[in-house]
């Protein structure tokens, strides 16, 4: 755990952060919630009324404390396929998508606020965790049947559609109707703007750096992602061999720090580290202990939050490794890392991910971000 008895009010913050209303932390946007949900679930009968007593509608937003001055009336919006539901790394691809490409087509990027569940989901999950983001957007009622819907992105998750086509397209609100939109060709020309706009708050890296004891913090940190869950057809992701081929290239005074969601799974793979090889931990994974492997410590992630795990990476992660190729908050762990660090991710190719007929890897993972996968003698080998 990283949680030491170095930290002995480590216990009583991590409540503190758990259970305070988060929504009133560092917002600079600050939007009163209840409000602006009311007021998008009450916009139905506002329609009604004003049909009825022939009178115009109020579409009067209510505003933020500080709202932003966009350069353009036209406007941007794209479909917002993973709110609700959607993990975070779907909805960051989706929201950050639709900055990217509203920049690249000059025009507002715009969220329409009459759909509640957009409105529920930003202001209650995404604001709280990213307070910079909601000032990049537009929240506005849109006039009834002035939207122009196109297709863009249809069909598959991870994949570049080049926005550049709808530029000739002359009509003041466009909407692009598509899923996902899983890829860094969309928004990473505006990557240090991104990397402010989802900055952790001071209260989670705080808490990042209470949850890593001080006595490692001069070692060398790699960080591999697990992500079971949707992935458990996925096979073991092959994380120790993995982890032994990254070590060839560090050898000195490394901490392995794994995130994710699966605490349990971590424990299992890497027993041999915890001193439980003598008595194994029980396991339906179906994998083999290296016999070799080299000595590392590891520590496991409390799996509090997923903005702690974000705010560790973006502080401390040398070396980030995406065990699940297709995984949007591994991508994102990686992308607001370090700037200097280095990412590497399984070959896709190898793995029963269900996602790995529609990936176009040229489209998903950046240049620089490098490949495993298993070569002869099922050694895990680097091929870029």
């Amino acid at each position: 755990m990283f949680v030491t008895t170095n930290h002995p009010f480590a216990g009583v913050f991590l409540n503190f952060y758990l259970y305070h209303d988060r929504s009133i932390l560092e917002v600079n946007c600050i939007i009163d919630s209840e409000t602006l949900i009311n007021f998008t679930k009450n916009h139905e009968k506002r329609l009604e009324h004003a049909s009825r007593t022939k009178k115009s509608v109020d579409r009067t937003v209510p505003q933020c404390v500080k709202s932003n001055n966009f350069s353009t009336t036209k406007t941007l919006q794209t479909r917002l396929y993973a709110f609700p539901i959607g993990g975070l790394g779907n909805k960051l691809f989706e929201l950050v998508s639709l900055l990217g490409i509203a920049s690249s087509l000059k025009r507002t990027p715009t969220i329409d606020v009459v759909k509640p569940e957009y409105v529920t989901t930003f202001v209650k999950s995404i604001q709280p965790i990213f307070p910079k983001l909601l000032d990049q957007y537009d929240l506005r009622i849109l006039p009834p049947n002035s939207t122009t819907s196109m297709k863009a992105n249809d069909g598959a998750c991870c994949k570049f559609d080049d926005p550049k086509k709808f530029l000739n397209v002359s009509v003041e609100h466009l909407y692009l109707h598509g899923n996902y939109f899983q890829s860094y060709k969309y928004f990473d020309h505006l990557r240090p703007k991104i990397r402010e706009w989802l900055a952790p708050t001071n209260l989670a890296t705080s808490l990042a750096g209470m949850l890593f004891p001080h006595d490692l913090r001069g070692s060398f940190v790699i960080c591999p992602h697990v992500r079971r869950g949707d992935f458990k057809t996925d096979g073991v992701h092959e994380l120790q061999h993995s982890l032994d081929l990254l070590l060839i290239f560090w050898w000195n005074n490394i901490t392995v720090v794994v995130l994710g969601n699966d605490q349990q799974f971590a424990y299992t793979i890497f027993q041999d580290k915890f001193g439980n090889s003598s008595s194994p931990i029980p396991n339906s994974y179906n994998f083999t202990i290296p016999t070799n492997s080299p000595t590392y410590r590891v520590l496991v992630s409390p799996s509090f939050t997923p903005e702690l795990d974000l705010a560790f990476s973006r502080s401390f992660c040398d070396v980030t490794l995406i065990t699940a190729p297709s995984s949007t908050f591994g991508w994102w762990l990686s992308y607001l890392s370090k700037p200097s660090s280095v990412t590497y991710y399984r070959n896709i190719r190898e793995t029963n991910d269900k996602v790995a007929n529609e990936m176009i890897d040229e489209d998903f993972f950046l240049p620089n971000w490098m490949k495993l996968e298993t070569g002869e003698n099922g050694v895990i080998i680097k091929v870029k």
